[in-house]
C-alpha cells in the first residue's frame, strides 16, 4: 500500500502532525511519503491520501486548498482522511467546545463536496502570543485563552491508528471500511 501524507503547515505544527501520523502509518507496514502539499507532483502513484492544514481564519491554508482542486479527480477514486489542525483548545474554556464544532462543520462542508472522505478530524497545534495582535492577546488571556503546545499526541495516535487499520493493505485484512472508523489498536 502507498500511501501520501500531504500538509500545508504555517509555523511548522501541522508538518509535526504529519510526520507522525505518517510514521504510524509506516509501522503498519505501508509505504508512506510524507511531504508539503507544495512538493506533490501528482496523486495518482498513490492508493490512499491522509492531508492536512492548518487553519487559519477558519479555512485551511490556500496550498491546500490548492492541492485539493488540482487532484480532485484522482482524490475522487482512492480512500482520503483529512485532519485541519487549529486552536480550539486554546480558546477559553467557555468557547472551545462550539469553536471545534464550527470548525469542524466549515471545513466538512468544504472538504466533503470536493473529495470523498473517509474521515476528518480536528487537532489542536501550537499557538504563540506573537501570532495574536498585541491588543487582543491580553483579551485572549484574560478570558481564558492559553497559548503554547496544544497538540494531544495521544489523540492524534489514536486517530492514526485508525486511519492505518483502514488502509487497505498489509495494515489491515480485507476491504477499507465503508462506515466510521474502526477502533485503533
Amino acid at each position: 500500500m502507498s500511501v501520501l501524507v500531504a500538509y500545508a503547515s504555517a509555523f511548522g505544527s501541522t508538518a509535526e502532525i504529519a510526520e507522525r501520523i505518517a510514521s504510524r502509518a509506516r509501522d503498519a507496514g505501508n509505504a508512506v511519503e510524507c511531504r508539503p502539499v507544495d512538493d506533490v507532483e501528482e496523486a495518482s502513484g498513490y492508493d490512499a491520501v491522509i492531508l492536512g492544514s492548518a487553519i487559519h481564519n477558519q479555512e485551511w491554508l490556500p496550498a491546500a486548498v490548492s492541492f485539493v482542486s488540482r487532484f480532485s479527480a484522482e482524490l475522487e477514486r482512492m480512500p482520503v482522511w483529512c485532519f485541519s489542525v487549529g486552536m480550539s483548545d486554546g480558546l477559553p474554556k467557555f468557547l472551545r467546545a462550539r469553536g471545534a464544532s464550527l470548525q469542524q462543520e466549515r471545513l466538512a462542508q468544504y472538504l466533503r463536496p470536493q473529495v470523498p472522505l473517509r474521515d476528518h478530524k480536528l487537532f489542536s497545534g501550537v499557538y504563540q502570543a506573537a501570532q495574536m495582535p498585541a491588543m487582543l492577546r491580553g483579551l485572549f488571556h484574560l478570558t481564558g485563552g492559553r497559548f503554547g503546545d496544544l497538540r494531544d499526541w495521544d489523540a492524534i495516535d489514536a486517530w492514526a491508528g485508525e486511519v492505518s487499520a483502514q488502509l487497505p493493505g498489509p495494515s489491515s485484512s480485507g476491504p477499507p471500511a465503508s462506515g466510521p472508523p474502526s477502533p485503533g489498536p
